[in-house]
């Protein structure tokens, strides 16, 4: 058995309380075999000896005569001996009752197997229960044998539910075949017509489209017709409205002559005369011949321009040299912008009367340009002027856009044409808007090389002997911030319709506007323009009629192209025999199909897959028979298993009463035994607990026994005793005084203290142990193998308590040796931290008085931990408590 010296390893801390310093050690034990044993233990008694007190009293003749503290002292450490003593004692007296009672107990057990074996004997023997026992035996086996038939009826049914599902799945199968196979039949049919079908259909729709598409080109041609028709009318309807509004206009100027017998307060004063605010720009410039000068080097003080510049064509892009001649800033001008003088709405834009009037300012600039260059003047119809004013009105126009259909759904034929912006910034009256539609002009005709002087060719146009028609026509942009301006005209001489250029000279008969004060007579001229206004006002009505009714017809035709249908008429001859060729293919292509899909089941695949699925259903409702039958046979064996099982049952309770009747002395004699031991158990169980209490006796005498050494000690050293502070925590290997390190071998978690399962061994006096000096480890490998307490007796030792460290050398041989047994190898060492308690202490006496009663307790295998419980008795193992400080 190998041997395992591990050394004690102290580390001191010290702390300081008033003047006395106190040692706090951390000891660690290396133990060979079980270093703790929790639980209960009981042993023989005479396997351990009684407990003797751990330390040395110290005592000192000397010390006690003249220090009365010491006195007391020694005299409290030998009361707390004599309390060891008699709980030893004690302890002995109570292990000798123990081992009795242990010995009672061993024979109580053997008495008590001997008549439950008498009790077997008696039951096994009698005649009635051999009997019931074979009736049992008898009904087993009838059981077994029908739980096996229960068991293969079990397996049929089993194999059963298998085959009806391999019937079931074999269902599906077959009907998911037939599904596939009517799909591929369905797949098949669909295909074979589907190429036919395809070209007929394709035959169907096309002529229906070309059907829709001549149908529509017609609606379109009607239309366009009818478009003309009610453009025309409306064009006559704008005109007789304007005749009756321009002869209206006429009445009331001879109306307000009559009526002006003082000065008119429209009568506003201009240079070289006077405006009537109340009439338009056109009549007073007109009548009052307020015009630019001819010449335009010269500035006659007019402003209303009736005269355009033309670049020289060898020079198109010269500048007017007259640019500034007639300038409106003066004062003297106010009364054309100042007043309400033919105002125009920056909201609505021109009235129709004022777009008339711009036309014809424009029309008169051009043609007094043309006329400067030989050309015919060009003629405005009152019919072109409406036809331009739906141009205007046009998308394309709005764009810029010369779109040829446009033109003609607007004119009726196509038009020579210029297309133009005019600014509404600053045309809040007519003059002003004559400025700014003057600049557009002349952008047209001298700033046109982008347009390769297109738009110039076209006013300048050379059109000989014949008076081409034109007309300009003006619309408002939604933004309101242009007029779009169209030019359009033909060379054809114009119609009979009145030219609207005339209107300059009929304002120019009616003589100059004054403001003198007069009284005219015109009930002549009134009474035939009111005839010439009703004759007109029929003319219109009659107009009117016709342009709603050429209008509903128009919206009729729109409404059929909008949803326009197909009709067979619509084809010649050869497409209707083509399509009533592709309808009849169609048709029968159809009926074909659908009567292949309303008997696919004729077809041989799908008849196949039907015969299948037809036996597979066979083949499940058979299994589903076969399965209920055995499940019948199965039910009927469970039941069987259930009579037999009632059968044994009754024979079972009548084999117990048996057993009952053949045993019933036997019965009575195990319990007598029974009791006995367990009265013995139950004294046992009281000895065990009065040994724990005495054991608990002598360990807190043994702890007041060591604080009163540790007293005596404090005094031989010269040091106050003094109750210990909280201790420093454990020294983790190097020494407060830097004096080297120190490394535990092999630390493990410290064992828990003993609790008085093994007793401690007599190890009062032994001596103290070998003092080694700071820093060192060693020990001496010969050193006595029992374990010592270092107690300082005197002024010398005392020095070395409180700075030198202690260390004892303690074998598992040594223990095992005290305990009185050889110890067991141990791989490990097991460290046991050891404390001491604060609080009060046992007296000597009180000690002693229960060191009589304490029980001894152990055995062969705990005797190392007797040896453990000496040391623990030494260093106050155990006494943990409340208030417990581990150093």
């Amino acid at each position: 058995m190998k041997e395992h010296n591990n050394i004690i390893k102290s580390h001191k801390k010290l702390y300081k309380s008033g003047k006395a310093w106190m040692v706090a050690t951390l000891l660690t034990v290396g133990l060979a075999g079980g270093a703790a044993v929790t639980g209960t233990t009981n042993v023989h008694a005479d396997e351990v000896t009684p407990a003797q007190a751990t330390g040395t009293i110290q005592a000192g003749s000397q010390a006690t005569d003249t220090n009365p503290e010491l006195a007391n002292a020694q005299s409290d450490a030998q009361k707390q001996q004599a309390t060891i003593d008699s709980a030893n004692a004690q302890l002995k007296d109570q292990q000798n009752q123990l081992s009795e009672a242990q010995g009672q107990q061993s024979s109580a057990q053997q008495e008590l197997d001997q008549a439950k074996q008498a009790q077997q004997a008696a039951t096994q023997n009698d005649p009635a229960v051999k009997d019931a026992q074979e009736a049992v035996d008898q009904a087993q086996q009838q059981v077994d044998n029908q739980q096996q038939v229960v068991n293969d009826a079990q397996t049929v049914v089993n194999n059963d539910a298998q085959n009806v599902q391999q019937k079931s799945d074999a269902v599906s199968q077959a009907s998911q075949a037939v599904d596939q196979a009517k799909q591929a039949a369905t797949d098949a049919i669909n295909q074979a017509a589907s190429q036919k079908t395809d070209e007929a259909q394709n035959t169907i729709n096309n002529l229906e489209s070309q059907g829709k598409a001549q149908a529509s080109q017609n609606l379109d041609n009607q239309i366009n017709n009818v478009s003309g028709q009610v453009t025309d009318a409306q064009n006559n309807v704008n005109n007789t409205n304007a005749k009756i509004g321009d002869l209206q206009n006429q009445v009331k100027n001879l109306q307000d002559q009559e009526k002006n017998t003082q000065t008119d307060p429209n009568i506003k004063t201009v240079p070289n005369g006077v405006i009537d605010t109340s009439k338009s720009l056109l009549e007073n410039a007109s009548r009052n011949n307020l015009w630019m000068s001819a010449d335009r080097s010269q500035d006659n003080g007019n402003i209303i321009p009736q005269n355009i510049y033309v670049s020289p064509d060898n020079d198109k892009t010269a500048p007017d040299p007259y640019a500034n001649i007639g300038n409106a800033s003066g004062s003297q001008y106010d009364n054309y912008f100042n007043t309400n003088f033919d105002l125009v709405n920056q909201n609505t834009g021109m009235t129709d009367s004022q777009k008339q009037e711009l036309a014809i300012w424009m029309l008169n600039e051009i043609n007094h340009a043309r006329e400067q260059r030989g050309l015919k003047p060009f003629v405005m119809t009152e019919q072109k002027y409406q036809q331009a004013q739906v141009r205007a009105s046009q998308q394309s126009a709005n764009g810029l856009e010369h779109n040829e259909n446009d033109i003609i759904s607007a004119f009726g034929q196509d038009q020579y044409e210029c297309l133009a912006y005019i600014p509404t910034n600053g045309g809040s009256n007519m003059l002003s808007l004559l400025y700014n539609a003057a600049g557009t002009l002349g952008n047209m005709l001298n700033a046109d090389a982008s347009s390769d002087w297109g738009h110039r060719e076209n006013f300048l146009e050379d059109t000989g002997t014949l008076s081409a028609n034109v007309a300009f026509g003006m619309h408002l942009t939604d933004d309101g911030q242009y007029y779009v301006l169209t030019f359009d005209y033909d060379l054809s001489n114009p119609d009979s319709t009145p030219n609207m250029m005339d209107r300059i000279a009929q304002y120019q008969a009616m003589g100059p506007i004054t403001g003198d004060a007069h009284t005219v007579d015109n009930s002549a001229q009134i009474n035939d323009l009111n005839n010439q206004i009703s004759n007109l006002q029929n003319t219109l009505a009659s107009q009117q009629s016709h342009l709603n009714d050429l209008t509903t017809q128009l919206q009729n035709l729109q409404a059929q192209k909008a949803n326009v249908q197909f009709d067979l008429s619509q084809l010649n001859a050869d497409q209707q025999a083509e399509y009533n060729n592709a309808k009849h293919t169609l048709d029968t292509i159809n009926d074909w199909k659908n009567g292949q899909l309303a008997n696919i089941n004729k077809d041989g695949h799908v008849q196949d897959a039907l015969n299948k699925l037809s036996s597979a259903k066979s083949n499940y409702k058979s299994a589903q028979e076969t399965q209920t039958q055995d499940e019948a046979q199965l039910q009927q064996a469970k039941d069987g298993l259930a009579s037999l099982n009632q059968v044994l049952a009754t024979k079972q309770s009548a084999l117990s009463n048996s057993e009952q009747k053949a045993n019933a002395q036997a019965n009575q004699a195990v319990k007598d035994k029974q009791a006995k031991l367990d009265k013995i158990n139950g004294k046992i169980a009281d000895l065990n607990k009065a040994i724990e209490a005495t054991k608990a006796t002598i360990q807190n005498a043994q702890a007041q026994l060591d604080a009163d050494n540790k007293k005596i000690a404090d005094i031989k050293n010269g040091q106050k005793p003094d109750t210990p502070t909280t201790p420093a925590k454990p020294d983790t290997g190097k020494d407060e005084g830097n004096k080297g390190t120190t490394t535990p071998t092999n630390p493990t978690t410290p064992a828990k203290p003993d609790h008085g399962n093994a007793s401690i061994s007599g190890q009062a006096g032994h001596k103290p142990g070998q003092v080694v000096d700071n820093g060192s480890q060693a020990t001496d490998s010969n050193a006595t193998n029992k374990p010592t307490i270092v107690l300082p007796t005197n002024g010398k030792e005392s020095g070395a308590a409180t700075q030198g460290q202690y260390i004892n050398v303690v074998s598992k041989d040594s223990v095992a040796a005290q305990a009185g047994i050889q110890a067991p190898a141990a791989p490990e060492t097991t460290s046991v931290t050891f404390g001491i308690e604060e609080g009060t202490m046992m007296t000597r006496e009180e000690y002693k008085a229960q060191q009589a009663n304490l029980p001894q307790t152990g055995n062969d295998n705990d005797k190392a931990v007797v040896a453990l419980g000496v040391l623990a008795g030494m260093f106050g193992l155990g006494l943990i408590t409340k208030g417990k400080k581990e150093f």
